[in-house]
C-alpha cells in the first residue's frame, strides 16, 4: 500500500468521485469547453500583448471558501488548464513535475492528464456549471491536489493525512450542502442555516462541523430546525 492510496499511482476510482447535479462547484472540479486566454511568445513590453482564446478543459483552483460569497458562486473563478501529462513532462509514476497535479484516466481514455499550475487565470462563473462539469475529486484526491499546490508554491511537501484533517469540516459541509440542494431547498440559504445557533447541539451547525460532529448537523437537516 502506497500511503493512504491502495495503489500507486492511484487509480481513477481512487482519485475521482461521481459527478452529481446537486453537488456545489468545488475545488478540483474539471469542466469542459472553458475559454483560456493564451499569451504568445515574443511579446515586447512597449506594445500590446498578442493573445488568443482557446477552449480547453479547465480545473477550478480556489479553495472552496474563496469560491463563494454568501453562498453564491463568486463572479470570477481561478482556473488552470488541464492537458496530457506527457506534454508537461510528467512520468507515468507521477514523478518529474512540480508545476502540476496528475489526473489519472480523467476522461476514461487511459491517458494520464494533469492540471497545469503555470496556466492560472480567471474566468466568469458562467463557464463553470453542473452541465459542463466532467469530474470531481474524492476527498483523498482533493487532499493530493492541495499537496501538489503547496509543493508548487512553497516546495513544502505537506502530509496527506494532515491535509485531510484540515479539510474535513469543509468536505463535510459541502456534502451536507449537496443533500440540502437535493431536497429542493434554496442553495444560497444553506450558509446562513449553518450559522444559526442550534439548541439541540449547543452551538452553531458550522461550529459543530468544525468540531467533527457531522452526524449531529445531518440529523437536523431533514427537520431544518
Amino acid at each position: 500500500m502506497a500511503g493512504p492510496f491502495a495503489n500507486w499511482p492511484p487509480t481513477r476510482h481512487e482519485f475521482f468521485r461521481e459527478t452529481r447535479t446537486h453537488r456545489p462547484i468545488f475545488q478540483g472540479d474539471v469542466f469542459e469547453n472553458v475559454p483560456y486566454i493564451k499569451g504568445q511568445a515574443g511579446d515586447r513590453p512597449d506594445v500590446e500583448p498578442k493573445v488568443r482564446i482557446e477552449r480547453r478543459p479547465m480545473m477550478a483552483l480556489a479553495y472552496p471558501c474563496e469560491m463563494y460569497v454568501r453562498g453564491v458562486l463568486a463572479r470570477l473563478q481561478a482556473v488552470v488548464v488541464v492537458r496530457e501529462g506527457s506534454k508537461l513532462g510528467m512520468r507515468e509514476d507521477w514523478s518529474g513535475l512540480f508545476s502540476g497535479c496528475p489526473l489519472p484516466d480523467l476522461f476514461g481514455d487511459g491517458v494520464l492528464w494533469a492540471a497545469d499550475f503555470l496556466t492560472i487565470s480567471s474566468v466568469d462563473r458562467s463557464y463553470l456549471t453542473e452541465a459542463n462539469r466532467v469530474a470531481s475529486l474524492t476527498e483523498l484526491g482533493w487532499a493530493y491536489l492541495r499537496q501538489r499546490l503547496a509543493l508548487y508554491f512553497t516546495r513544502v511537501t505537506a502530509h496527506l493525512g494532515d491535509l485531510q484533517q484540515a479539510g474535513r469540516a469543509t468536505w463535510d459541509e459541502t456534502g451536507l450542502w449537496e443533500q440540502w440542494n437535493a431536497l429542493g431547498r434554496q442553495s444560497s440559504e444553506y450558509q446562513s442555516w449553518l450559522d444559526i445557533l442550534d439548541p439541540q447541539i449547543g452551538f452553531t451547525r458550522r461550529q459543530a462541523l468544525e468540531r467533527g460532529v457531522r452526524h449531529l448537523v445531518a440529523s437536523t437537516l431533514l427537520g431544518r430546525a
